[in-house]
């Protein structure tokens, strides 16, 4: 069995001021005068809430890879999967995440399904380990 020791979680800090700044561009759009004040506060309350919930979702999430495997822990079970099954893949990453310096990988495999990776720090040292010899891999 494989070393399973660069296990990683996904970057919530992104998330969370992702989620702010969505907030504070939605709330100039409403109408906050001091007679609604309370159901405003309640919004942002709920709006956390929810946001935090999201959040718990993504740091559930635990990523065990090497260059051989990939191990992906959720909150509903665990997926494997062999590095021979990637057939092409590449990294998304924003402006938030790239000040954060995490990013996502997205894996495309064999049977089309395209696998994701989110929000983990220093995405292009796991890009680098997991596809850079995938040119060689397809054409043998």
């Amino acid at each position: 069995m494989p070393n399973y020791d660069n296990c990683i979680k996904p970057e919530i800090m992104k998330t969370l001021i992702k989620g702010t700044i969505i907030l504070m561009i939605f709330s100039l759009f409403l109408d906050i005068v001091p007679s609604k004040i309370i159901n405003y506060i309640i919004f942002v309350i709920l709006w956390y809430v929810l946001l935090g919930a999201y959040m718990l979702w993504k740091r559930i999430h635990k990523y065990c890879i090497n260059e051989d495997h990939i191990i992906i822990r959720g909150l509903i079970g665990v997926r494997s999967i062999n590095t021979t099954e990637i057939i092409d893949c590449f990294i998304s990453q924003g402006i938030l995440a790239k000040h954060f310096n995490c990013g996502s990988i997205y894996l495309v495999l064999h049977d089309n399904k395209v696998i994701i990776i989110r929000d983990i720090p220093q995405p292009n040292t796991y890009y680098n380990m997991l596809c850079r010899n995938l040119g060689n891999r397809n054409s043998t």
